[in-house]
């Protein structure tokens, strides 16, 4: 969704609810999946994106364009409602592969699924900030500017936090030998 009609759904928001629909159509699988990227727990990623867009329905008209997308404010929402999630059932991990599987994957898409499992499984030996962050920037694709948003930091603090997860994430492939077999240079 361009910028120009998102503000203007978000205004049109403010007043009806058939415009926050749209926004949520938009919106919803998107914050679904970061949800679930962070959870693996379909129940849990469903209950936090509820939360999420409750919560921007109820304060859309609190929301003020300062430099960041209604998208971005949105991941804030459901970064926070992770977050609280967590804090009060510190006993469960945010990623818990046994309960990530696809059926009738063709060959790429098994391929691809087994490098997305790799991946998750050396992400889920960091702390979990550097989860968060590697997280948004590359399964949500979100700009610095945006992560900085969601994240509640300054841009440059976000390119040092950027900059250690990507190094503790390397250290981690390369211990475990994973580097070669992802195929990847970071």
């Amino acid at each position: 969704m361009d910028l120009a009609r998102e503000q203007k759904l978000v205004e049109q928001a403010k007043e009806s609810l058939k415009a926050f629909d749209q926004l949520y159509e938009y919106y919803l699988p998107r914050i679904f999946a970061y949800v679930l990227n962070r959870t693996a727990n379909k129940q849990i990623s469903e209950d936090v994106t509820s939360q999420t867009f409750i919560k921007a329905m109820t304060k859309i008209k609190t929301f003020r364009y300062k430099g960041f997308s209604f998208g971005a404010w949105l991941y804030r929402i459901a970064h926070n409602n992770l977050m609280d999630y967590y804090r009060k059932n510190p006993s469960l991990n945010i990623i818990d592969l046994s309960e990530v599987e696809s059926k009738d994957r063709t060959d790429k898409e098994a391929e691809k699924s087994e490098r997305q499992a790799i991946i998750l499984e050396a992400l889920k030996k960091l702390p979990k900030q550097y989860q968060e962050i590697l997280s948004l920037k590359f399964f949500e694709e979100l700009s610095n500017e945006e992560m900085a948003e969601v994240l509640g930091c300054k841009k440059e603090t976000l390119a040092v936090k950027l900059h250690r997860s990507l190094k503790a994430f390397k250290k981690i492939l390369e211990k475990e030998n994973l580097l070669e077999v992802l195929n990847v240079e970071i």
